[in-house]
C-alpha cells in the first residue's frame, strides 16, 4: 500500500508533461482567435474592394457616362461591365450585380446592388458561404 502510495505521490510532484497539457488547453483557443483574426481581415477586404467597384460605377452616372437618355438594359450592362472590371478580390463571375431605378420626392435614382458570396479559408466550419453586399443609390442627372 505504501508503495502504491509513493508511487502515486512521485507522478503528483513529477512536471515532466505539463507543457504539453498546458499547450494543449492555451494552443486551440489561441489558433481559433487567429482564424478569426484572419477572416474578418478577408471579410472586410472583399467589402472595401466591393465599395470601391460600386463607387467607380457611381462615377460613371455622376460624371454623365451612365445617363438618363440610355435605355434601361444598357445603363444596367455599363454598371455591370465597371463594376466587374474594378472587382479584383475575388471571381468576378461571382458577383451578382443588380440595377434598378427609383424615384424618391420627384428625383430620380439608380440603385445598384452588389451581392457575393464569402467562403471561409476551412470549409467544414460553415457549410455555406456568407453573403457580403452592399447597395448604392446614385442620383441621374
Amino acid at each position: 500500500m505504501t508503495c502504491v502510495l509513493s508511487c502515486l505521490d512521485r507522478a503528483r510532484r513529477c512536471q515532466s508533461g505539463t507543457t504539453a497539457v498546458e499547450f494543449a488547453l492555451v494552443g486551440l483557443p489561441l489558433f481559433l482567435l487567429i482564424l478569426g483574426v484572419v477572416e474578418f481581415g478577408r471579410a472586410f477586404f472583399l467589402q472595401n474592394d466591393l465599395s470601391y467597384a460600386a463607387d467607380v460605377a457611381a462615377r460613371q452616372v455622376l460624371i454623365g457616362q451612365v445617363g438618363p437618355s440610355l435605355s434601361e438594359t444598357d445603363a444596367t450592362t455599363r454598371l455591370d461591365d465597371a463594376v466587374r472590371a474594378n472587382f479584383r478580390s475575388g471571381d468576378p463571375a461571382l458577383l451578382q450585380v443588380t440595377t434598378a431605378r427609383e424615384t424618391v420626392n420627384g428625383s430620380d435614382f439608380r440603385v445598384l446592388t452588389l451581392r457575393y458570396p464569402f467562403t471561409f479559408l476551412l470549409p467544414d466550419l460553415i457549410d455555406t458561404p456568407i453573403t457580403i453586399g452592399l447597395s448604392r443609390r446614385i442620383p441621374i442627372g
